[in-house]
């Protein structure tokens, strides 16, 4: 009763601190954001394996205007013998890390791997052995690139067979473990980096073993949901575009806890949002967005367009989807800068018509073959729109609602979104317009209020941008404060816990005498 009545009146004061170091938790988290945050581009299929590779690469996502990049950190490649880092053993990340940050770049590193040398050593190779490898590598990995990595993915295709892309192997429990030991390693040494959890990929994916609600279920059943910034999700769906539902199967091995047999792109997604929201309010990002060539041959079928340009068009269209009427922050999509520079073209045109905006969410499309979607930057108004059937067959379109004189029309892959480019589409006075759609999606600009609203718009738009900026550096200077706060605290409960191991030992060393 002695040693309980002194561990009690020595841990009252840290449990009293640790009250008071909840403001501090709750006020270094990034407060959401109604604006959609970016577009990125995935290197994870078309890594720069050599020099003039990275700087390449680089030189064309600098230049597309979008910011963010997500590149593989492969811990089998860079550590083939125990304690041996070499960081540039195949994919140059030396390079490619510290060239990214001087262009302005937010990296993405995807942890991914598992070192070969564990497999071969003869010794026992359970959790235990893994994880105490893996808290040494990405404690070695944290520290050698420092501010140049700020954003930290745990896995790729976490819910698969593909064990190359996460140790863990498909398994939530082992997962949790490793993403726990990361993120704890990642925020003691620099609060403010972001945590995210590797991508998980959709049931109908042919190499989907655990479904992927299942999967976010059991890491919060883990208690590792609090481990993580936020969840990442890879749509693979098959030859489908993404206003339709799939025509892909579930996998046998992820039809359980799975709601529909099919949903189209925003409904799948929508369901892992409201699970996330229900766990505790975390953004959930779309990584890896592409179709691969087979899909798009049998997209094509009565097309005439050529692969190139469908799949530009169907990653606007999936893109626009998910920002627009999902409010999903940031969307990467799976191209190579170099070999694909119309699918850059039109990302980097979506770029600049989006981000920073405010969905005002689908004007029309809910129902029907019709889809509008406008954003609103300050008195700039940008409307996408198309049709899901049809083909390349034109339509009449009816636009209302408007509040201006005029729009400005731009095919998805021109080359800037100059008005020497664009066409320019009459509006009547009651705010009405006709025009003509495909499947081929449009974006069309314009400024909307009089001269006098416009400049209030303007005003207020950048004010709103300002106060999100000082929002994102308060929370940083408060996640610094938490990280020195934690690390106070912690000494405080290794040396109360040492101070009763001490008393205890006295203790029991006077009873024996």
């Amino acid at each position: 009763m002695k040693l309980i009545g002194y561990i009690i009146r020595h841990f009252i004061p840290i449990s009293l601190l640790a009250v008071l170091g909840l403001g501090i938790y709750t006020a270094a988290t990034p407060p959401p954001s109604s604006r959609i945050d970016g577009l990125g581009i995935d290197l994870l299929s078309s890594p720069p394996l050599t020099t003039e590779a990275v700087e390449g690469q680089l030189n064309a996502i600098q230049q597309s205007g979008v910011e963010y990049v997500r590149v593989e950190m492969n811990w089998s490649l860079i550590e083939a013998s125990q304690d041996v880092y070499d960081w540039s053993s195949v994919l140059p990340l030396d390079l490619f890390f510290s060239s990214a940050q001087a262009r302005g770049l937010k990296s993405v590193a995807v942890v991914t791997g598992f070192p070969v040398y564990l497999t071969t050593s003869g010794l026992p190779l359970d959790q235990q052995t893994i994880g105490l490898r893996w808290e040494k590598f990405i404690q070695a990995a944290v520290d050698h690139f420092g501010e140049q990595v700020n954003y930290w993915e745990i896995g790729d295709q976490i819910n698969t067979t593909n064990s190359a892309r996460s140790l863990a192997q498909s398994d939530p429990a082992f997962y949790s473990k490793i993403l726990k030991a990361a993120s704890k390693i990642i925020k003691n040494t620099d609060p403010n980096d972001q945590v995210w959890m590797g991508s998980l990929v959709s049931a109908t994916a042919n190499n989907c073993v655990v479904n992927p609600l299942s999967f976010l279920l059991e890491v919060n059943a883990a208690k590792a949901w609090s481990m993580a910034d936020a969840v990442t999700y890879q749509p693979r769906r098959g030859a489908t575009a993404p206003e339709l539902p799939s025509e892909s199967d579930i996998n046998q091995g992820c039809i359980a806890s799975m709601a529909a047999s099919s949903a189209s792109l925003s409904a799948e997604v929508l369901s892992i949002q409201d699970l996330a929201r229900q766990l505790g309010g975390k953004p959930v990002y779309i990584t890896g967005l592409t179709w691969s060539p087979d899909e798009l041959v049998s997209l094509q079928e009565g097309r005439s367009i050529d692969a190139n340009t469908l799949q530009s068009d169907l990653l606007v269209r999936a893109s626009v989807l998910l920002t627009g009427g999902d409010a999903v922050p940031l969307v990467f999509w799976q191209v190579d800068p170099i070999n694909q520079p119309q699918a850059v073209t039109s990302l980097s045109d979506l770029s600049a018509s989006i981000v920073n905006s405010k969905s005002l969410g689908q004007i029309q499309g809910q129902t029907g073959n019709v889809h509008e979607y406008r954003f609103q930057k300050g008195a700039d108004l940008a409307i996408l729109a198309w049709r899901s059937l049809d083909g390349d067959a034109p339509q009449p379109v009816a636009f209302s609602n408007l509040g201006t004189k005029s729009l400005t029309a731009f095919s998805t892959d021109v080359l800037g979104l100059d008005k020497n480019y664009g066409t320019i589409i009459q509006v009547d006075g009651t705010g009405s317009s006709i025009v003509m759609l495909n499947e081929r999606p449009v974006i069309f600009i314009t400024k909307t209020g009089s001269w006098d609203e416009q400049i209030k718009a303007g005003v207020t738009n950048q004010i709103e941008l300002w106060r999100l900026d000082l929002q994102e550096v308060i929370s940083r200077g408060l996640g610094n404060l938490k990280g020195i706060f934690m690390q106070w605290l912690d000494g405080l409960f290794m040396r109360a816990k040492d101070s009763a191991v001490d008393w205890g030992s006295e203790k029991i060393k006077d009873m024996l005498n």
